[in-house]
This record gives C-alpha cells, sequence and structure tokens, in this order.
C-alpha cells in the first residue's frame, strides 16, 4: 500500500464499518474487468478528496448523496445513503435533502433515490 491508499482506506473508514471497507478491498466484484478501478477510487476520491479539511463526514456525505441522487445513478445512491447514515446523518436529514431536490431534478429522480432507503439497515 502506498500512503494515499492508506489515507484513502483509514478515510473510508469514517463511512463504512471496518468489515465493509476490508470487503471492499477484498472482494472487489469489478477486479477481473478492472482491476485498478477500486484503487483509483480508494487513492483519488477518499485518499485525495475525501480526506480534504474544511468539511465533516456528515457534511460530505451529504454532497455525495445529492451528486448522485441528481446524477440518477441508483446503484451508487443506494450505497452513499447507507455511507451516509454511517457517517451520522439521520433518515429525516437525508429524506429532506431529497425533497429539496424535487423543484431542481424532479419527482421521478427523487423518488428512485428514496426507494433506495428500502434495504438499508438502520447502522446508526
Amino acid at each position: 500500500m502506498n500512503d494515499r491508499f492508506s489515507k484513502g482506506y483509514e478515510t473510508i473508514k469514517q463511512y463504512v464499518t471496518k468489515e465493509e471497507a476490508a470487503r471492499m478491498i477484498e472482494a472487489d466484484a469489478l477486479a477481473d474487468v478492472a482491476p485498478d478501478l477500486r484503487k483509483m477510487i480508494i487513492e483519488f476520491a477518499y485518499g485525495d478528496v475525501y480526506s480534504r479539511p474544511g468539511l465533516d463526514a456528515k457534511s460530505r456525505a451529504f454532497v455525495v448523496i445529492t451528486a448522485v441522487v441528481t446524477h440518477g445513478v441508483a446503484p451508487q445512491t443506494k450505497t452513499h445513503i447507507k455511507r451516509g447514515l454511517h457517517a451520522g446523518l439521520t433518515q429525516t436529514e437525508i429524506v429532506e435533502a431529497l425533497l429539496q431536490l424535487v423543484p431542481y431534478i424532479g419527482f421521478p429522480r427523487v423518488q428512485n433515490a428514496l426507494t433506495s432507503f428500502s434495504g438499508c439497515p438502520n447502522i446508526r
């Protein structure tokens, strides 16, 4: 592991359990297709971007949730809602943030995002 990877790996633990962080490395579903993708996510997204000063984990989770919802990417929406809950956001905070998006991105994307709560265990 290099320094960026180590920093990213430690940062991601603010958003997932230690077990989930380890699973992300050991059971990468895309390892056969794109073996460097997981490394890039951990080094760049979490090692360089998520670890920057200025925002706490909850605020960063809010930003990312609204970004993935705006893009309409359902699998990542569910992933980042779970990570936001782990970072300390409440279901109410996430729902209100999503409802705030309705005038800007429309009912269908917000409704799709809200369905991501089904199957998301309460991990607070």
